[in-house]
């Protein structure tokens, strides 16, 4: 496979700087899905093959998880708006959860399926050539949209495309016990037909818990475990830049790629309106630069003296002195 990872490199990183858009591997994987689905079914249902047809519906329901993938990234594209002023973003995160329902429910389908095939004996011995061809480009084919899909998203941070990786490597694993089944099955072991259709609905339902899960972080404004070291990262970068005499709490949630970040400091109140625009806009550069997954932060700022518990009671009911930060052309504002 060494051959199909050296093409997905040339392809993403291209000589004179331009990379693949997230829009064009959707269309293109929507494409690919398409014509290997069409394939798997049609010489599945000719040749009675369980395992063929399983793999077959679930390459089926990547077309569907490919077009919501799409569509769902032309509405993150769109900029904010009146009704949406922190942006689209989370129509990916939307998105992935739709991916994960339709995945689930194709397994619970194929693994009903297989099992009663399993049951009734309704297996036979494949004799034509034709089913191990079909899956060895099946093969081929999705570990190219998965190397395509995983990098770009991993590089955009994109909850949608992410999830549609992880659904293409596991079709990767199936397509390949598909093949070596009907290898097995051409030498007398039909039964493993059946039972190769259970084993790869339980990874399409393995599959689609995942991603739910992940999609559920989001949606409830929290962070996955692996990420929650940026409100160390952040912590330490607003504390580097100076009159800042304590941090009484930050909070972050994400917006597809996106971090926005709310913060309650403690700062010497002596220092004039002027001044906390300077140190705004100080801290705001400072911390996108450190983390360029940053869009927004917006800082509350309180006298030193002030109890935390107080804080944390005018921050809930907007009682606070609170600078917004709306990009480094804009003042920002006072609200009091």
């Amino acid at each position: 496979m060494l051959w199909i990872w050296h093409f997905c490199r040339g392809i993403l990183y291209r000589k004179g700087g331009y990379r693949v858009k997230k829009k064009t591997v959707a269309i293109l994987a929507t494409s690919l899905n398409t014509l290997i689905a069409i394939l798997k079914v049609t010489v599945g249902w000719l040749f009675g093959s369980m395992a063929v047809l399983a793999d077959g519906i679930d390459s089926s329901t990547d077309i569907l998880t490919s077009l919501t993938m799409l569509i769902s990234i032309h509405v993150a594209s769109q900029p904010p708006d009146e009704e949406h002023p922190y942006g689209h973003e989370r129509a990916e995160t939307i998105g992935a959860k739709i991916i994960s329902f339709i995945i689930f429910y194709a397994g619970i389908s194929l693994l009903v399926e297989s099992t009663k095939r399993l049951i009734f004996h309704e297996y036979h011995v494949i004799t034509s050539p034709l089913p191990l061809i079909v899956m060895a480009l099946s093969v081929v084919i999705k570990t190219f949209l998965f190397l395509l899909e995983y990098y770009v998203g991993k590089r955009e941070k994109s909850k949608a495309m992410m999830s549609e990786a992880m659904n293409m490597r596991n079709d990767i694993l199936m397509s390949s016990l598909v093949f070596i089944g009907i290898l097995l099955n051409r030498m007398g072991l039909a039964i493993l037909d059946p039972i190769l259709g259970i084993l790869l609905s339980l990874f399409i339902i393995k599959t689609a818990f995942e991603i739910f899960r992940d999609s559920v972080y989001e949606l409830m404004e929290g962070l996955p475990p692996e990420e929650m070291e940026v409100y160390t990262h952040l912590k330490n970068a607003i504390e580097k830049c100076g009159h800042i005499k304590d941090i009484s709490r930050i909070r972050v949630r994400k917006m597809g790629q996106w971090y926005i970040v709310d913060a309650d400091l403690k700062v010497d109140e002596n220092l004039t309106v002027g001044d906390l625009f300077s140190l705004r806009k100080k801290i705001s550069a400072f911390v996108k630069e450190q983390n360029p997954h940053v869009r927004e932060i917006n800082m509350a700022f309180f006298p030193e003296h002030v109890p935390t518990k107080e804080i944390m009671c005018q921050s809930e009911q907007g009682g606070n002195a609170t600078i917004k930060d709306e990009g480094e052309d804009n003042e920002g504002q006072i609200a009091k």
